[in-house]
């Protein structure tokens, strides 16, 4: 009865190891999951945010902002305001 014992508790003992084994790895394979899906978004975010800063910077825009602002152009780099 003794090496029943001994044996039925070694397997328990083992059941018991795979058990939390395995929770803890699909616990970190969750963890990385998310993390991988929130380094996605912000990928995402900084495509986003390039291409707004593009936009609002391009050479274009600039002359449309300056133009509504009251700007004039003198030459190539050059500014001045109306009336002046």
């Amino acid at each position: 009865m003794r090496v029943i014992g001994r044996w039925g508790g070694l397997y328990l003992s083992l059941l018991i190891a795979l058990g939390t084994l395995g929770y803890f790895n699909q616990s970190s394979n969750q963890a990385i999951a998310r993390l991988e899906q929130h380094k996605a978004e912000l990928e995402e975010r900084v495509l986003q945010l390039t291409l707004a800063h593009y936009q609002h910077t391009s050479a274009l825009a600039l002359r449309e902002w300056a133009k509504n602002n009251g700007f004039i152009p003198m030459s190539v780099a050059r500014w001045a305001r109306e009336g002046q």
